[in-house]
């Protein structure tokens, strides 16, 4: 998926982009990075700080936190959202189960996006409730 169609052309599938209008998702694909990883690869370590989103295109993930798998997720699926919303540190460790390509947006690029298209905010919103009311709670003391 090294070049800008075929970038496109899969985020026109994903649930979360695909009412997007051209434009934006024009955007998105300029603004993407894809990774790689390996399996056992460490995408995202729980207590580092976060810039960016990842989005899902082969493979498979484990979430945990504190050691306790939460979630495993595979193509269409992304992480990393609750960076985009404010600047934290990461709330989960993300695992590559197997090779796993991710295309990945950091925040100024994503929040861009976020405040030409309230109905993407409100969607990612959707999730990040969702998810917070699914992870078991967090010992911090902020």
């Amino acid at each position: 998926m090294a070049d800008r169609s075929s970038t496109l052309t899969y985020l026109k599938q994903v649930p979360i982009f695909r009412t997007l209008p051209a434009g934006q998702l024009e955007f998105i694909a300029r603004s993407i990075k894809e990774r790689v990883y390996e399996p056992g690869a460490v995408i995202l370590k729980q207590g580092e700080p976060g810039v960016g989103f990842f989005l899902i295109a082969d493979g498979r993930v484990d979430v945990t936190r504190e050691g306790q798998r939460l979630r495993s997720m595979g193509p269409g699926e992304f992480f990393g959202e609750m960076a985009l919303m404010e600047e934290r540190i990461r709330t989960a460790t993300v695992t590559a189960k197997e090779r796993t390509r991710c295309l990945q947006l950091v925040r100024w690029d994503f929040r861009a996006l976020l405040k030409e298209n309230p109905d993407l905010a409100v969607r990612m919103l959707e999730v990040v409730v969702q998810r917070m009311r699914e992870s078991p709670p967090t010992h911090d003391s902020d």
